[in-house]
């Protein structure tokens, strides 16, 4: 036990623990986007890497940046290269960006690398921005009526229900199941707001767990109505980040690789890397990505056979890299359209169900003052 207890082992224990400490730091994107901007341009500036790091480190007012780059400066201090420096911060820098700084700085370019960094992480928070537009609308609507509904269930009803009772009105069925689900409410609203918290912890842990993960990713890319959007802004960030690491020079199992992790969905991860592991066997890409099985000509759910065509073209050709560019370029065109017929679709939907839910609240209210005259 004492012979343990050196300093070596004391030195690594406590380094490690700075290490989990530092790999919970989070930026946001918008943030990341400025320090790799701020970055490539100090570097262009053939100003040196700690230098430029500690310029940024000393404008910003960010406290988690602040960290973040005192932590890099230190281990660039320790002679570790700019990728071991970041590999501490897996949520911040993912396996897309240390395979480019990896291979740019052999090549003494390092600010391109992070230019290419850069242009990837504006395209990924753009898309991710358009999906978010896409729903924002509906959500805000729909939790405001949840809210309204909410209120009118347990102050409004309970008082006209009480109204009536002295006034001794015959109530229509519809005013007495309205009133009797007013008052399961009331009964039970700690109950309900438990089972919300229970099944928001758990939807948060399924998501997230490694073994069940990979079904919710199955489960978002079949939603109704927005499977097309969330599909189409997987592929565009496949396709864009497959462009930039075989323009690189890239071999293409590394980059289905490489691309399949920096999708952040589990389910696509799963069958890029059956795919890359396939395409070591020399059995043509195309063909992985454009039917399941040679024998049964199905078409393959997450690949549409437009990609499998210009890949089919590229193995024939050897210029996949501008073509696709091009199709991540159309791919975003459509995800716009979708946006907007999504919005299109959805708004008078929601606002139909609103309105037909408070139309139903409202006749629960009124009904009862038709049969006055019922009143003994």
């Amino acid at each position: 036990m004492i012979k343990n207890l050196n300093l070596e082992n004391i030195k690594l224990f406590f380094e490690k623990i700075l290490n989990n400490r530092s790999s919970k730091i989070k930026i946001s994107s918008k943030d990341k986007i400025n320090l790799l901007e701020q970055l490539s341009s100090l570097l262009q500036s053939w100003i040196p890497l700690i230098n430029s790091l500690k310029i940024i480190m000393y404008q910003t007012r960010n406290k988690n940046m602040k960290k973040l780059l005192n932590s890099i400066i230190e281990s660039l201090n320790t002679w570790n290269n700019l990728k071991n420096a970041f590999e501490k911060f897996p949520h911040i820098f993912n396996i897309f960006d240390l395979s480019i700084i990896e291979m740019w700085e052999v090549t003494w370019k390092l600010w391109d690398s992070i230019e290419t960094i850069k242009i990837k992480e504006e395209k990924t928070r753009e898309l991710k921005s358009k999906i978010i537009w896409a729903l924002i609308y509906p959500m805000v609507i729909v939790s405001l009526s949840i809210v309204m509904i909410w209120v009118f269930m347990i102050f409004v009803i309970p008082k006209i229900e009480k109204m009536y009772s002295d006034s001794k009105v015959n109530l229509p069925s519809l005013t007495q199941n309205v009133i009797k689900t007013s008052k399961f409410i009331q009964e039970n609203i700690i109950y309900i707001i438990f089972f919300i918290i229970l099944f928001i912890i758990w939807i948060s842990i399924f998501k997230s767990h490694k073994k069940t993960k990979i079904y919710w990713d199955y489960m978002i890319i079949r939603v109704p109505i927005f499977w097309p959007l969330i599909k189409k802004k997987i592929l565009a960030l496949f396709t864009s980040s497959l462009w930039i690491l075989l323009k690189n020079w890239v071999i293409i199992n590394n980059s289905l690789e490489i691309s399949s992790r920096a999708l952040d969905n589990d389910y696509y991860e799963r069958d890029l890397k059956e795919i890359s592991s396939r395409v070591s066997k020399w059995i043509e890409l195309s063909t992985l990505m454009w039917i399941n099985e040679i024998q049964s000509w199905k078409e393959n759910f997450l690949f549409p056979i437009e990609l499998a065509s210009v890949i089919k073209i590229w193995e024939e050709t050897w210029n996949m890299a501008n073509l696709l560019i091009k199709i991540s370029l159309k791919m975003n065109k459509e995800i716009d359209s979708i946006v907007k017929n999504i919005q299109t679709a959805i708004e008078p939907l929601v606002i139909v169900i609103v309105w037909w839910i408070i139309w139903t609240l409202i006749m629960a209210i009124m009904l009862p003052f038709f049969n006055m005259v019922n009143v003994i």
